[in-house]
């Protein structure tokens, strides 16, 4: 499935992964926050409201994707192995 060249490269991957995941996450937020306000008549969020959701939702997914994404890639390695 996923093969990791060296133990080295593993940081490098899974911050890449947390990046990619909290990308991900934020563009959910923002698209779900856009939707809600074009659905209603009046405006539910002002763009500051958006805006620090979004940097809320990137620091928290970060955190938690930084402490998952190790423990996924050493699953994958070692069911690899096997």
């Amino acid at each position: 499935m996923a093969k990791f060249e060296s133990t080295e490269n593993r940081p490098r991957v899974v911050f890449l992964s947390s990046i990619a995941t909290s990308i991900v996450l934020v563009s959910l937020f923002l698209f779900g926050a856009l939707l809600i306000n074009v659905s209603r008549g009046e405006t539910a969020y002002t763009q500051v409201d958006m805006a620090a959701g979004s940097i809320f939702v990137f620091v928290i997914t970060m955190i938690i994707s930084l402490s998952l994404w190790p423990k996924v890639t050493e699953k994958l390695e070692n069911r690899a192995k096997e």
